[in-house]
């Protein structure tokens, strides 16, 4: 995946145009600033695989954010911790072998399924927040709904309206 940004070149008219699109898996689609996309081209939208946060050196936990103002819509696999202070519509997931640490800000707001070993929530979730046997922290601000599974919780005053379900350890009933 090209995660690079090319800044926009000026056409003579003085418009501004994309001329090296990211690589893609099909033709490249040139649209000028300003103008509309055209309609759907055959085939169906173009299919938009997970997005996965890594970081520059190879093994290290990478820090994603969602800043306030900001909207992400999609599906993320997450290598470390994040913070969203901005609106997430799609589901935040811890990559394979990785742990992640997800916080949710006064600001924040995530519209799906959160997966990670350790989440904190003061702003509003709407979704799975599934820390398996890690722990889940829900302050005075947050407003919850869906389901929480968890190995540890802790609830400071939250709107909650959930399912709570106990993630016990291997072995117990």
């Amino acid at each position: 995946m090209n995660d690079s940004y090319t800044v926009p070149d000026y056409a003579p008219d003085g418009s501004a145009y994309a001329p090296n699109p990211p690589a893609s898996n099909g033709p490249a689609l040139q649209v000028l600033v300003g103008n509309t996309l055209p309609a759907t081209q055959p085939g169906g939208p173009p299919q938009v695989q997970p997005v996965v946060l890594t970081d520059a050196i190879e093994g290290l936990p990478s820090r994603s954010m969602v800043a306030e103002g900001m909207q992400f819509t999609g599906h993320a696999r997450l290598r470390g911790p994040c913070s969203i202070a901005g609106v997430v519509e799609g589901n935040l997931s811890q990559a394979p072998g990785c742990e992640a640490a997800v916080v949710v800000t006064e600001s924040g707001r995530v519209k799906g399924d959160i997966t990670a070993v350790k989440i904190s929530v003061m702003g509003q979730t709407d979704g799975i927040l599934d820390a398996g046997q890690g722990e889940v922290s829900l302050h005075d601000t947050a407003r919850v709904q869906g389901i929480i599974r968890y190995g540890r919780i802790q609830v400071n005053g939250a709107d909650l309206n959930a399912t709570l379900e106990r993630a016990l350890p291997p072995g117990q009933l």
